[in-house]
């Protein structure tokens, strides 16, 4: 018997409005990309750059995406890593990574949320990334059919 845990926690802000779709059994999905920031050091100098990774959530935490969350929002996201893979128009399988929500907290209060929108917010915009492409967006029900689904237990590398 194996011990493994898939843990992550992240804090950061949302590049964007989130998106909503449905899976084929009715179950809300919604999709939005956090953005996070990382402090590394660089020539003995303090630097910071920042990580933009996709966060999916099904059902009633869709339902509080939905409802609650936008642009330029500060919150914490806990939840696991998972892995698809889907098989592109030209033939070629790809692979991506989503970080597949189990609970979301809001990390400021609604005046300082809006003083933050008042002032212009941050300079985060969501770079040309693979996950950006318009077929992963859209509800793949092969990828997408709800939480834990996948494959198979393959490593893509």
């Amino acid at each position: 018997m194996s011990i493994s845990y898939n843990k992550v926690i992240l804090v950061g802000r949302l590049t964007a409005d989130p998106q909503v779709s449905y899976a084929s059994n009715g179950t809300m999905i919604a999709k939005f990309t956090l953005a996070v920031d990382r402090q590394f050091k660089r020539d003995a100098q303090n630097s910071q750059d920042a990580d933009f990774l996709r966060i999916v959530a099904f059902g009633k935490l869709a339902e509080f995406v939905n409802n609650y969350l936008s642009k330029g929002r500060l919150i914490m996201a806990e939840g696991r890593i998972q892995t698809s893979r889907f098989q592109g128009t030209d033939g070629i399988t790809k692979y991506f990574t989503d970080i597949i929500a189990e609970k979301l907290n809001f990390m400021e209060t609604k005046k300082s949320a809006q003083e933050y929108d008042r002032k212009g917010g941050g300079s985060y915009d969501t770079p040309n990334r693979p996950f950006d492409n318009d077929d992963m967006i859209t509800n793949n029900e092969e990828v997408f059919d709800g939480p834990g689904e996948s494959e198979d237990d393959e490593v893509p590398f």
